[in-house]
Parts: structure tokens; sequence; C-alpha cells
């Protein structure tokens, strides 16, 4: 029987297949590019010099939703963890009884005895010896979910401090788009009152000054949209931080959108390192490896060690009885159910496998891809930067010359269009290269340290409970 149990079929998984490139695809920086201080990835948002982006991102690693839910899921991937290992431990249950003991007579004749007690106590466990390492290939498999679950924590935490920035930069850019809408207004306004003022006078047809009236109109229609927006951004910014009931107006977003800090030198190596869902795919990948040999040492026999005891207490004395019991069970009707499990194991091993190599191949392309829009919107800001100072000095003229009848409200019109144009695609462009920068950042594993105890006795930076949290409190 042990030789029949004992021929079960071989398996191995498939090495993965994760070669990558020894460098990213980057272009040379051009030579008139500024050499900053590259940001350090652990705590990157410090690295940007802004202190609402830090106080931010510390809300609501502390207080939002998404923290709290990810902390409830880490402590119940621990208590599973301890139920996988305890489930490889000695069981037994200590049991007693105590009985009293006694008759009466409740009709007729009868004798009476008096009352006694007994007294039972037994105590039969149960072991399992690991002849064949099923028990530690369990214990570890246990261990490997946990190292999953612990990454998908820290992941959970990176997304999050990436989707604050981003929303921040967001609410900045809306900020700057309606304070350059105000200003739009405002020469759009002394604009059309020079127009009344010309056709009062003769000096003005009623055609422009009707156009100078409807482009005023349309820059006070503009100025009430983005004040909308700004403040929808403002609500799902304090949603996202844990401060869902807050004023919108005690979140205060300054228009401005300052340049980011420069990335590190990275190397397609490091998000096998560094990116936690790489590392979670490599964890799963060793995990179902264990799962198959599990499920193949279950074709094997079992050894199984019951000794017991009962000890049994009475006025007349007592006795006491012990016991050594030995099994060893072989899954022979068993066994064409637990090679079906088998190969179970075995498809979901490879397709474990697959995964991880897909989760490598994304992950490199997610980081080449925001390295390479990170280096060309740096050099298009300055282009743009350019081409927005350059066009607001040709308005700047025609307006003078407007002033002074030099030249006619066509050209006027065209220069601020041009120049209206080229501001707010600098101003995206900044918008995109902060927005780009923060997803280069994600992309290569920013925002947590890849040297963290992920052990289950690691000390895990706890969110503040709902109860504790004032909701009027500014962020």
């Amino acid at each position: 029987m042990l030789a029949a149990a004992g021929c079960a079929p071989a398996v191995h998984l498939p090495p993965a297949e994760v070669g990558l490139p020894p460098a990213f695809e980057r272009p040379p920086a051009p030579a008139s590019a500024p050499a900053g201080e590259a940001l350090a990835l652990d705590r990157w948002w410090e690295q940007f010099g802004d202190a609402q982006l830090t106080s931010l991102i510390a809300t609501a690693l502390e207080r939002s939703t998404t923290a709290r839910l990810a902390y409830a899921r880490m402590a119940e991937a621990r208590a599973t963890r301890s139920q996988a290992r305890a489930a490889t431990l000695p069981s037994g249950s200590l049991t007693g009884t105590a009985t009293e003991q006694g008759s009466g007579r409740l009709w007729g004749t009868g004798v009476d005895q008096d009352p006694n007690a007994s007294f039972q106590g037994t105590f039969y466990p149960s072991w399992e010896i690991d002849l064949f390492g099923r028990l530690a290939a369990t214990r570890t498999r246990a261990d490997l979910d946990y190292r999953s679950s612990a990454l998908d924590f820290y992941g959970t935490r990176l997304a999050l401090a990436g989707d604050v920035a981003a929303g921040l930069f967001q609410a900045r850019y809306l900020a700057v788009q309606l304070d350059n809408a105000r200003e739009t207004l405002r020469i759009a306004s002394e604009l059309a009152a020079t127009g009344e003022l010309g056709l009062a006078r003769g000096l003005t047809s009623g055609q422009d000054a009707a156009r100078l009236r409807a482009d005023r109109a349309s820059g006070e229609a503009e100025v009430v949209r983005l004040e909308g927006e700004l403040r929808a951004a403002k609500r799902s910014l304090l949603i996202l931080i844990g401060e869902p009931t807050a004023a919108t107006d005690t979140l205060a977003i300054e228009p401005t959108l300052s340049p980011p800090p420069a990335l590190p030198a990275a190397t397609p190596g490091l998000i096998l390192t560094r990116r936690p869902d790489v590392r979670g795919a490599e964890a799963d990948l060793a995990a179902a490896a264990q799962t198959v040999k599990i499920d193949r040492l279950a074709l094997f026999p079992r050894l199984t060690l019951q000794p017991g005891l009962g000890l049994t207490a009475a006025a007349g004395g007592g006795t006491g009885l012990w016991s050594l019991a030995a099994g060893l069970p072989v899954p022979i009707l068993d066994r064409a159910r637990l090679l079906a499990a088998l190969r179970i194991s075995e498809a979901r091993g490879r397709q474990a496998v697959i995964t991880y190599e897909r989760t490598v191949q994304t992950a490199f392309g997610e980081a080449e891809n925001a390295l390479t829009r990170v280096e060309a919107g740096t050099r298009r800001v300055g282009q743009l930067d350019q081409a927005a100072r350059q066009s607001r000095y040709a308005f700047d003229a025609a307006r003078r010359g407007y002033a002074a009848g030099l030249t006619d409200l066509t050209t006027l019109l065209q220069s601020e269009r041009t120049w209206q144009q080229n501001r707010a695609t600098l101003d995206a462009g900044r918008f995109a290269l902060l927005s780009d920068t923060v997803t280069a950042i994600r992309a290569l594993g920013g925002g947590w340290d890849p040297q963290a105890d992920l052990g289950p006795d690691a000390v895990l930076p706890p969110p503040v409970p709902a109860s504790t949290v004032d909701p009027t409190k500014a962020p």
C-alpha cells in the first residue's frame, strides 16, 4: 500500500520568463536641462517641497476609508495565517464531567439511597507526524498568502498617495484656469467698456461693440463653469482624504503649478524589487507551487498518533486509563479524486506563472511609458513657456496699438486669442507633467519602503478609527 500510494506523479511548474532589458529606452537629456536632485521614492511626496501635499497624503493614509479598509483586510490576513498554521498543530480537547447520583421514594415502598458523586476527565489528542513535509508546505503556503496580502496593503497605500496627489494637482489646475478666466473676463470687460465708449462717440461700429460684449458674456460663463468644477474637485479630494463632510471652503487651493522634482535614474530591474504588485504576484506564484506540493503529498500515507488519558474518581476510589494508538491511513479509493485535485492545482500554478509574467511585462511597459512622457513633457513645457511669453508680448503690443488707434479690433482679438491659447496650452502642459511624474513614481513602486518588515508581527501604520475623526476639521 505504501508503494502504491507513493507512486504520485511528479509535477513541475514551468519557470517564469521575466527577462528585462538592462535599461529603459530614454532619450539623452538636452545639454541645457538643469541637473536637479532626484527625489527619493520611499516618501516621494515630501520631496516636492509642498506642505499641503504632504499634509493631505498623511491625512489620507490615516483617515480615509481606503486606508482603513486595507488595514482591516490586513488584520483578516493575519488571522487567516494563524488559523492555517494552527491547523497543522496537534489537536484535542480536555473533557471533564461531574455526576451526582441518588434515589428516593416517589410512591409505594422502597429503599432510599444516599447520593454519591463521581468525576471523570479525559484527554485524547491527535498528532499527525509530518513524514513527507505536507504540514510544513501548508505552513509555508500560509506565510506566502499572508505576504501577498501584506504587499496588497502597501500597494493600496501607494495608490492612495498617488490619487491624492493627482486630485490636488487637478484642483490646482482648475484654480489656475479659473484665475486665467477671471483675468480674461477683466480684459474683456475693459475692452467692452472701451467699445461702448467708442460707439457712443461714433468711433466704433455697432458690430465691434457687439463682438466685445459677446466676449465678455462668454468670459462670465467660463468663470461660472470653472467655479463649479473647482468646488466639485475640492469635494472629491475631501472624500478621498477622509474628510467627506468638511466644507469645501476649508480646503484652500492655490492657483499654482510648480515644477516637479527630477526622477531618479532607474533600471527595469528596479520594478522587480519595488513594485508591490510584482512582488505580490511572485508570492502568489510561490504559494501556487506549494499548493501543488500539498496536493501531491495528499497521495501519500499519513501517520497519526492518538494518545489518550482518562481519570475517574468516585466515593469508593478512582481509576485511571491510558492508551496510545497510531493510525496510518492510505488513500486508495480516494486516489482518483486526489489526482483530479492535483491536476487542478497544477493548472492554477501554470496560470500563476503566466500571471507573474504578465504583471512584470505590464509593470515594465507602464514604467517606460511614464518615464518617456515625463521626459517629453519636460522639454515641451520649456517650449510652451517661450511661446506663451512671446504671444503675451504680441498681445500687449496690439492692445497698446488699439488704444492709440493704430491697430484694428480684429488684430487685437486675434492676438488675445493666440495668447490665451498658448497660456492654456502651457498650463495644461504643466499639469500633465505633474500628473505624469506621479504616474512614473507609482510605476517605479514609489510610496513605500521595499525593505519594510512583511512578517506577521510587523508593526503596521494603523489608521485613525472613524469614531475619532472630526469631520469639521480642515485638513
